[in-house]
């Protein structure tokens, strides 16, 4: 049976992405903030994102290289089609690199991401040549989402509510870029972001300051089919750190996943991020992987 691949053009092709990610194994990498992710400049550009589909339409692979996060990002659907979409997909991103490379006019490396004990996904990665400076990346920490404590009161003039839709986004990116300290978010970016099929306003929380602006956000993604939930990104504004904002976010994200019927919540940070470590922590956050990276250097001669 044969398979085409073919440019990812966003919205028109979600319902099949959708499908095909709920078939994936847990243990693949972002099968639940994967909206987040896709909603990339970058992956709207073209270019940078593609899938196979089988000769009856079925989407079987997709690849996105993402450049936010220097990560190859894949889904393979098992079955008698995976080594020949294995092949092609490996194939297609060694020629993305190439063409990222001439455009930078350098090279540079790529990478794969696998947890730790996943030596599949591992051993997959290092046979099409992903064998540089293997590292830790993050870690994964998960919460059970039980014997939630009560969320704390906000301080005197600050209100939470949830983002008001695409009124809204140029001052979500503006409290985006600050709190995280990056020029990488935009308007779009955040405004595609509510266009995904797993999209909840309810899940897409801010801290409205006393000053009318916006202090914090926490944006959560649920996957029913999983009972499982997400939280991709969360974030305070400098100027109002140490007022608690994060716990309050944080727990009240917790409370509306099991309002909506998730068992499990996860979210990823980077391993030598303390602070954010300590506050997973405190709101009952128990590490459970660690994402590991490996890299490529693509040759143009090859």
């Amino acid at each position: 049976m044969a398979i085409t691949r073919h440019l990812f053009l966003g919205v028109n092709d979600l319902p099949r992405l959708l499908d095909l990610v709920r078939k994936m194994p847990s243990s693949c990498r972002h099968i639940v903030d994967w909206p987040w992710r896709l909603s990339t400049p970058a992956i709207q550009a073209g270019g940078d994102a593609v899938f196979w589909e089988d000769e009856a339409g079925l989407m079987v692979g997709f690849a996105a290289w993402q450049y936010y996060w220097a990560a190859l990002d894949f889904f393979i659907l098992p079955g008698p089609l995976q080594d020949e979409v294995e092949a092609d997909l490996f194939s297609w991103a060694d020629q993305r690199f190439r063409e990222r490379d001439a455009a930078r006019g350098k090279p540079l490396p790529y990478w794969g991401e696998f947890w730790q004990e996943d030596h599949d996904r591992q051993q997959l990665l290092q046979a099409h040549g992903f064998v540089v400076d293997e590292y830790e990346r993050y870690v994964y920490l998960e919460h059970p989402l039980e014997n939630l404590p009560t969320v704390p009161a906000l301080p005197v003039g600050f209100t939470l509510r949830s983002l008001r839709g695409v009124e809204e986004v140029a001052a979500y990116a503006e409290l985006h870029r600050a709190a995280f300290q990056t020029p990488s978010m935009t308007p779009e970016w955040r405004a595609r972001t509510l266009q995904m099929p797993s999209y909840r306003p309810e899940l897409d929380l801010v801290i409205v300051a006393p000053d009318g602006s916006l202090a914090g956000f926490c944006v959560g993604w649920l996957e029913p089919a999983r009972q499982l939930a997400q939280i991709e990104p969360i974030g305070v504004h400098p100027r109002f750190q140490h007022h608690g904002l994060g716990q309050i976010l944080l727990l009240e994200i917790l409370q509306r996943f099991k309002q909506h019927g998730a068992l499990k919540a996860i979210v990823e940070t980077d391993l030598d991020r303390s602070p954010a470590r300590h506050a997973y922590a405190s709101a009952g956050f128990q590490q459970a992987h660690i994402v590991r990276a490996i890299g490529k250097w693509v040759n143009p001669a090859d």
